[in-house]
């Protein structure tokens, strides 16, 4: 399985240093989001400088603001703001990604409507004309998902999980067991079940056995870790470290994935 690191782990250290640094620990892949306030190299200048050095990109997080996105399914203006971005970022960024990550919520106040299935069925015109991938990340609703994929039957709507969120916001919602089919993509980061830390595999509770056994019948699924690094001075070191995680984590599924076979 391929290996991938997000490169906003930290800030304060230059881009180039990073992806070269991503290169030579020998991940296999990138991912970046729609926002270069923080990096000294623009979205589209990380992912053609990786590119040229042999690294590819997995996926393009988008660009949100997250006290407006309970509005994504309400009837207001706001909510047509929150849908028009992510319109214009997909229409920016489809060149340079197959897979597009949204968040369509921000906290546990947010209900799903029929307003918003209309807006990620304009969404997903925009995603069709590209073939790009819109994949939904699960938050903070555990109805959001259910509701979507009951409503819309799209090829190219799918689900971003990312077991951090699932393992303090829902922890009894199994997404790849319910809605492994349409998974694309992963967020793989640890925590102790109580916020969202970001953290190297083995720094929380998180069951990995249990990941594994999910993933058993993915084996082409790219491993994307989603970590914070604060600490810029070792930031190599858990690079190193992170890397040495999703290696295992990968021995660990293809053994399940052989137990399944059996």
């Amino acid at each position: 399985m391929r290996k991938c690191v997000n490169l906003y782990f930290s800030y304060g250290i230059d881009s180039k240093e990073k992806i070269d640094n991503i290169k030579k620990l020998g991940y296999d892949d990138f991912f970046t989001g729609m926002y270069d306030a923080k990096e000294t190299m623009t979205w589209k200048e990380q992912i053609e400088y990786a590119k040229s050095i042999g690294l590819g990109c997995s996926m393009i997080h988008c660009s949100y603001v997250e006290p407006k996105l309970n509005n994504f399914w309400l009837d207001n203006e706001v909510g047509d703001e929150v849908c028009n971005s992510y319109i214009d970022q997909i229409e920016k960024c489809h060149a340079y990604t197959k897979n597009f990550v949204v968040h369509l919520n921000g906290s546990k106040e947010s209900i799903v409507s029929e307003i918003g299935l209309e807006r990620l069925k304009r969404i997903l015109k925009v995603c069709e004309k590209y073939d790009v991938n819109l994949c939904v990340e699960n938050l903070y609703s555990d109805q959001e998902i259910p509701y979507i994929f009951k409503n819309i039957h799209h090829k190219n709507l799918k689900i971003c999980l990312d077991y951090g969120h699932k393992n303090f916001l829902t922890k009894d919602f199994d997404i790849m067991k319910d809605y492994g089919k349409y998974v694309t993509v992963l967020h793989i980061h640890d925590n102790n079940g109580e916020k969202d830390e970001h953290k190297i595999i083995g720094h929380g509770n998180i069951d990995w056995d249990y990941v594994a056994k999910g993933l058993s019948d993915k084996q082409d699924i790219i491993l994307s870790s989603e970590i914070k690094l604060p600490d810029t001075k070792t930031y190599v070191k858990d690079l190193k470290e992170n890397l040495q995680m999703l290696n295992k984590l990968d021995s660990l599924v293809k053994s399940k994935g052989e137990t399944y076979e059996k």
